[in-house]
């Protein structure tokens, strides 16, 4: 088991240990002085520790190696598992709104607060802050995200010790009971933390764009390559925090042999590697721009396409001198993707009246 799961692991036992102590402690004393919040906060306790021993579990699973099955590893169970704990986190919020209306219509005997529990509440608001911190700052080194939002989730819930706390203080000072209303807004509080955590975890399930730096990073290293014209088609995906998968387009000389593509790409690969990225595919476009008259052709053929902002770019330029024929691509802006067709069509018209002894071959590309 490499050192992120270990650390994964390390941090769920803690947060298990913590949570169970603190939520047995206030499950015992909520019930002896009636107190719904503090009731309420303990079944809080009880589903982080749900969310935490899910995170173990996934953890140990996720290290699995790769199988005929799963060529790319079980990365992405842990986005799954912190579904699953965003959900029972949702169901707790819901549930104590639920309990609090109820209490709201009927009421019940004020709580009784003492000491011993306004000491379990700062022990509380302490132990998450410090744990939430670590898990945080944890999670950021070894790019966990499960751990992120179970450091996020226990510095949200200090903010329930401090409601619970302001709660008991308006109630020595002026008698009166705002525990269900506290009660309410803690359970919303825990909503909002697990619908944005529900989403996130979505997000990355659904596969979303890399991050632009990661992305502008590998662009840069692989264009530096002797022999790299041009670079796009650049896609990158991960398979689990820590398991990037990519693949990309270059634009080379048409004059290079295939023993050069061969070793470039080799040393693209390896390079990109080195970044944590591992690349599936190289892709070859070539071009002839030596000649001057192709490079002139291209020239006026660009300024046409400025023309048209409706076109992100285009490259992969060649031109065949005896079929009379220009090969190009072109990137459609996102918004005429479902008429890119009839855009490059009114290109290609323009292009051909413009020059009308040479036939141009448009095809397009997706920047991801």
């Amino acid at each position: 088991m490499d050192l992120r799961n270990r650390t994964i692991i390390r941090y769920g036992i803690t947060g298990v240990s913590l949570n169970l102590l603190l939520s047995v402690a206030k499950f015992i004393f909520g019930n002896l002085i009636n107190s719904r919040a503090v009731l309420m906060d303990a079944w809080n306790g009880f589903s982080d520790m749900v969310s935490s021993v899910v995170s173990i579990i996934s953890a140990a699973y996720a290290s699995r190696r790769v199988d005929r099955e799963h060529p790319l590893g079980y990365g992405r169970l842990e986005y799954v598992t912190s579904m699953f704990s965003t959900v029972f986190i949702v169901f707790m919020g819901l549930r104590g709104i639920y309990g609090a209306i109820m209490d709201i219509i009927v009421p019940d005997d004020p709580p009784q607060y003492n000491t011993v529990v306004i000491l379990l509440m700062v022990a509380s608001l302490v132990t998450r802050v410090v744990y939430g911190i670590l898990s945080r700052r944890a999670g950021k080194r070894i790019h966990a995200i499960g751990l992120i939002m179970t450091g996020t989730d226990a510095i949200g819930d200090a903010v329930i010790s401090v409601a619970i706390l302001a709660a008991i203080a308006v109630y020595r000072v002026t008698g009166v009971d705002i525990e269900n209303w506290v009660s309410i807004v803690i359970s919303l509080f825990i909503i909002k933390t697990g619908v944005e955590m529900l989403r996130e975890c979505v997000s990355k399930l659904l596969g979303r764009r890399a991050d632009p730096e990661l992305q502008k990073k590998i662009r840069r290293l692989i264009a530096s390559q002797r022999g790299v014209l041009n670079v796009f088609n650049l896609v990158i995906h991960n398979y689990g925090e820590d398991v990037w998968i990519g693949s990309v387009d270059i634009e080379v000389d048409e004059d290079m042999s295939a023993a050069e593509v061969t070793k470039l790409s080799r040393r693209i690969i390896q390079k990109a590697a080195g970044e944590g990225i591992r690349l599936t595919a190289v892709g070859i476009c070539g071009t002839n721009l030596n000649e001057g008259q192709n490079a002139a052709l291209w020239d006026r053929i660009l300024a046409r396409i400025g023309r048209h902002p409706e076109f992100i770019r285009a490259y992969a330029f060649s031109y065949d001198a005896e079929e009379r024929m220009a090969y190009f691509y072109v990137v459609p802006d996102v918004t005429i993707r479902k008429t890119k067709d009839a855009a490059v069509a009114k290109l290609r018209e323009e292009l051909e009246a413009e020059f009308p002894d040479i036939v141009f071959n448009i095809d397009t590309s997706i920047e991801i």
